[in-house]
């Protein structure tokens, strides 16, 4: 008996071991483990930003591993609209977030004084979802499986109701933090509006039960995370400051010019997260250059979706990629580019048909 029991736990180890080691790759980096020009880091600020709106350089890369967290649910939310979540890889999503959190700590270390409580966030939002996707992966891999009765083929409303619930929430966490969801009002609409009754019976009981606990989780812990959010840090500031080599031609939502200067330059003041990165997509397309970005002239960050073996060229340097589990052949890179050539990087993406999917706007 002793000897089945040391063997059952020598298959688990086994099992871990396995699973933590041999495994396909999910971050590729290149050999240098800081690839950004050191030239690009410390270029020198016009202090023309108003300072309630200046951000330190190492922003830009330590927004990353919370974008991430936005970049994960959306691929899942994609992925829910043909199969169910009992098929999505959690897991690859647990090693990519630890391992860009590593690739843009090399980057920064020693560029930049530390920065301890932001990492400290991080740590903590990345371990909260390492425990979040850890536990809703065994729970699929065991439960989910056994009531997925058609093999990752999306069978009953609850299921549907899962699909869009995921996007509705990534709808509303591109622009504001993630704890502003309503999950309770989610929570009542699948008891109130998803039939209770109809095919396989059992897989609509368990979703129900899995969709429910999920949801009240969330709601309890992003009320927690909100006021903490607060205290720490305050309400946070939805816009920010540019310097823009000349104004734009045409017109772009919530951009307003503040100051003009003797050489035809701007002071603008810009919406901040989700709204940035199409508005400043727009204004590369209108030939308009960024000087300045939250008062910063160094490199800044873009992540981009494109074909795992695209080759960035021109004023930008790839920080890692990592291959999209539910999409073959395609990557997510980071990327840095200095302020000044955001708009010609930008267009470059374009004409490479790499889709822009967050400029870090520290």
């Amino acid at each position: 008996m002793r000897r089945l029991y040391f063997s059952a736990w020598g298959a688990a180890l086994l099992a871990v071991a396995c699973f933590c080691y041999v495994r396909p790759a999910t971050t590729f980096r290149p050999a240098e483990r800081a690839p950004v020009p050191a030239a690009w880091l410390h270029p020198a600020a016009t202090g023309l930003t108003p300072a309630e709106h200046v951000r330190t350089p190492d922003q830009t890369y330590l927004t990353y591993p919370e974008w991430f967290l936005v970049f994960g649910p959306a691929e899942y939310a994609t992925a829910m609209r043909t199969r169910t979540a009992t098929t999505f890889p959690l897991t690859t999503h647990i090693f990519q977030a630890w391992e860009s959190y590593a690739a843009v700590g090399d980057q920064i270390a020693g560029a930049y004084p530390p920065n301890d409580e932001y990492n400290t966030m991080i740590r903590v939002i990345n371990t909260s979802s390492t425990f979040e996707f850890g536990l809703k992966a065994g729970y699929e891999e065991v439960i989910g499986r056994l009531t997925d009765v058609g093999a990752g083929t999306i069978a009953t409303e609850e299921d549907r109701f899962a699909a869009r619930f995921s996007q509705e929430y990534i709808d509303v966490i591109y622009y504001v933090p993630w704890y502003e969801f309503d999950f309770i009002k989610q929570t009542k609409t699948l008891w109130s509006d998803v039939p209770w009754f109809g095919a396989h019976p059992f897989r609509k009981l368990e979703r129900r039960f899995f969709l429910t606990s999920e949801m009240l989780t969330k709601s309890v812990y992003g009320w927690a995370n909100k006021q903490a959010a607060l205290f720490a840090y305050g309400k946070p500031l939805m816009v920010t400051y540019v310097i823009l080599d000349r104004a734009p031609t045409g017109k772009l939502d919530g951009v307003t010019i503040q100051k003009t200067y003797p050489d035809g330059s701007v002071l603008a003041e810009w919406p901040r997260y989700g709204p940035f990165t199409p508005l400043a997509i727009e204004a590369a397309r209108q030939g308009v250059g960024f000087r300045e970005i939250a008062g910063n002239r160094a490199a800044i960050l873009i992540s981009a979706v494109g074909p795992a073996q695209w080759v960035p060229t021109g004023e930008m340097t790839a920080l890692f990629s990592q291959p999209i589990p539910t999409e073959p052949g395609r990557s997510r890179w980071a990327i840095a580019t200095p302020v000044s050539a955001l708009h010609t990087t930008l267009r470059r993406m374009q004409t490479d048909q790499v889709t822009v999917e967050h400029v870090f706007d520290f």
